[in-house]
């Protein structure tokens, strides 16, 4: 049997997987830190709400005590003071949250930056593939052929051998 022919791209064919697949894990790293981002977003939000909250049950118990006479006038003042320092750090954490939502948005924009190189590395790799299952079906039909001329010539060569036989007996 003939040794089957090496195919002639197969380093580029190898490269071009190895970057597939390394394109495929960048994008998926990439997901992965939009992801941590994107929690890290939500979490603060989430902590902006609470903030607001706690606010509003402070502004309602000094409100209370404030209808009952309970506060003197040094502590409504005060109580005034530390709501308007509870509005400013609630202001301040906002800024924070949009620099975390830039910061979402920018890693958003390294993955699809990571998915446009992972499409171009497959398509890249789709392509020889390809054409590697082609060479693989015409190197299958050349040894078919090859094949069949063979066993033809056989027997061919044994037809002639029993015609000579039948010739030397007679």
């Amino acid at each position: 049997m003939a040794k089957r022919p090496v195919y002639r791209l197969q380093t580029l064919y190898d490269m071009r997987e190895k970057e597939k697949d390394k394109a495929e894990e960048a994008y998926a790293e990439a997901k992965r830190k939009v992801a941590v981002e994107q929690k890290k977003l939500d979490d603060m939000k989430a902590h902006l709400q609470d903030m607001i909250q706690a606010r509003q049950n402070r502004r309602i118990e000094y409100a209370e005590k404030m209808r009952t006479g309970e506060l003197t006038i040094a502590q409504i003042t005060g109580n005034d003071r530390h709501i308007e320092r509870m509005k400013n750090e609630e202001s301040a954490y906002e800024v924070e949250i949009s620099r975390q939502a830039e910061a979402v948005k920018e890693k958003e924009g390294e993955a699809e930056i990571a998915k446009e190189e992972m499409i171009k590395a497959t398509q890249e790799f789709k392509a020889l593939e390809k054409h590697k299952e082609k060479w693989l079906k015409q190197v299958k039909r050349e040894l078919m052929l090859k094949e069949e001329e063979e066993v033809e010539d056989i027997a061919q060569a044994q037809y002639f051998a029993r015609m000579l036989e039948n010739r030397e007996e007679k």
